[in-house]
């Protein structure tokens, strides 16, 4: 028997494609990763990999969150145990998946880029949204009621 070893529900994941691991064989998963995540036995855990939505509400929280908050946010450490990227993964209608990319400031977010999609009822990637930060700058949007998109025409 065999079973999905990983799912992000990401545009990423239909374009390479999902592994197989034989039934059972996964090591534990990190505290944010138990609901939608499980590595193999041996495998890096991906610490990056988190079951938290990037909802802007959710990204709006990251705005001036010192690393330990955005650690304790999305319930994992990030990407090499820095807490300057990570991806949110899920497979339920409605689930924003996608990417992070964080730069600090005097021990805070001064800086955040992510991408999203969301997962559509027929297990397909919907489209692509972006949403930004900039201490300096401020936000920009493409969810819907935006009035700053991030893709708008030049």
């Amino acid at each position: 028997m065999v079973r999905l070893r990983h799912f992000t529900g990401f545009m990423m994941a239909a374009a390479l494609g999902a592994g197989l691991a034989p039934y059972g064989a996964s090591a534990t998963p990190l505290a944010g990763q138990t609901a939608c995540w499980q590595s193999n036995v041996g495998e890096d855990p991906r610490p990056e990999v988190s079951c938290q939505s990037l909802t802007p509400e959710f990204l709006r929280k990251l705005e001036h969150a010192t690393p330990a908050q955005v650690a304790k946010l999305f319930g994992v450490p990030g990407k090499d145990g820095k807490p300057t990227y990570f991806e949110g993964v899920g497979k339920v209608p409605g689930f924003r998946n996608g990417y992070v990319d964080l730069v600090y400031g005097s021990g805070r977010v001064t800086k955040l880029s992510a991408v999203t999609t969301e997962f559509q009822n027929n297990g397909m990637a919907g489209p692509e949204m972006d949403f930004g930060w900039d201490a300096g700058k401020g936000e920009c949007s493409d969810f819907p009621g935006s009035t700053h998109r991030c893709n708008a025409p030049q």
